[in-house]
């Protein structure tokens, strides 16, 4: 089996090469596919990425939610402790480059994402390469399977390109199963243990 880094390294060039026509439709696609879902339906926060270096596009599920009145938050990373928070954002404009010149929200307490267990909450998430039982790649710092370790009770549900999706990826025991994987061609659903 190849390792994390491997097939990082192999599905970022992949995915590189998808022309801007691709990445445009692909993204439409899976958007369509993602605001049709039960989890995104009746959810009422969604925990949101920034779209960034090829990845699936979020603004068509941000126009979205913010049309059907749910709660929309964007990470935001902290390098000093190397963790990652969610603040609440209503416009696009709020975004600022951050980490890796990734837009991120600011940071502010009053819109920080806190749980409540009587609102559904669905986070979705970017990613470099899924396997077919629902593990992800990032980019190697851990900031997402850090942020859900204790929040199990969120939904899971990342976007990916089909050509992001491998057999198999090394698994390490801190990293977290996906519920749902969107891509442009299906829809992965996952059972948890």
């Amino acid at each position: 089996m190849k390792t994390k880094a491997e097939i990082r390294k192999s599905i970022l060039e992949i995915r590189k090469g998808l022309t801007d026509e691709e990445a445009i439709s692909k993204s439409g696609a899976i958007v369509q596919k993602v605001i049709k879902t039960p989890e995104y339906r009746e959810a009422d926060n969604i925990l949101l990425y920034a779209d960034y270096c090829r990845e699936v596009m979020t603004r068509g599920i941000f126009e979205d939610a913010l049309l059907h009145r749910k709660r929309i938050y964007f990470p935001r990373v902290d390098k000093l402790t190397n963790t990652m928070e969610f603040y609440q954002v209503i416009s696009i404009r709020q975004l600022e480059r951050g980490y890796r010149d990734i837009l991120e929200p600011g940071e502010d307490m009053r819109t920080r994402y806190q749980f409540h267990p009587k609102e559904d909450t669905l986070a979705i998430l970017p990613g470099v390469a899924f396997d077919t039982s629902g593990y992800r790649i990032g980019y190697g710092k851990g900031f997402y399977d850090r942020f859900l370790a204790n929040k199990r009770q969120l939904s899971t549900m990342a976007l990916a390109f089909a050509c992001q999706i491998v057999d198999e990826i090394p698994r390490d025991k801190h990293d977290i199963k996906m519920d749902k994987i969107v891509t442009e061609e299906i829809i992965y659903s996952f059972l948890r243990i």
